[in-house]
């Protein structure tokens, strides 16, 4: 037998790299496949942020608080023991982190088919992590939101809106993107030898 001039022949896949690239290909395209869900149904995802949202504001910051079956309002008493001082917030799309973290579940998932330089695994936590970081800031903007109205009325609230909920999403997703980046993609650089 000799040598083929180019070189030696390409190894071929063993039963093991076959079964993990179809693992990738298949845990890959669930998250895309979750990552759609959450861009299409953006209205469910509003209303579990509205359940978020009032679950932060009676558990932690005090404020009675509860949420309506019909859409993605929840509602809180400015006054806490006041039954005359209920008000209410919506969750828009605009306002949803629907569309992030739909994002981050397609990335994530397309990342894990083609990105073979990162185990699967790594960019599982990866997307898992940015996912959980996204909803915790999301969520406790939506408590922040409804206690800045209950405490300083539409003015208050109109601040906590545009200006504070703002440069709070923007930071979070520069901190999401260096989050997935770091965990998910960066390789962790090796101890020197020399000390």
């Amino acid at each position: 037998m000799t040598p083929r001039p180019d070189g030696p022949a390409p190894a071929t896949a063993g039963p093991r790299q076959l079964v993990a690239g179809m693992a990738r290909a298949v845990t890959g395209t669930a998250l895309v496949a979750l990552g759609a869900l959450a861009l299409t149904s953006v209205a469910v995802f509003q209303m579990r942020e509205a359940w978020l949202g009032a679950w932060a504001l009676e558990h932690l910051l005090g404020r009675p608080s509860r949420t309506l079956t019909t859409g993605p309002t929840y509602l809180f008493q400015k006054v806490p023991g006041d039954d005359t001082s209920w008000a209410g917030l919506v969750v828009t799309s605009e306002c949803s982190a629907a569309f992030f973290v739909g994002g981050v579940l397609v990335v994530g998932g397309l990342l894990v088919i083609v990105w073979h330089r990162s185990p699967a695994v790594r960019l599982l936590v990866a997307t898992t992590a940015t996912i959980g970081l996204l909803l915790l800031v999301n969520t406790a903007r939506l408590a922040f939101l409804a206690e800045a109205a209950a405490r300083w009325g539409s003015v208050g609230f109109g601040w906590a809106h545009t200006v504070g909920g703002s440069v709070l999403m923007i930071a979070t997703l520069c901190l999401a993107v260096i989050v997935f980046a770091r965990v998910g993609l960066l390789r962790r650089s090796e101890p020197s030898r020399n000390a």
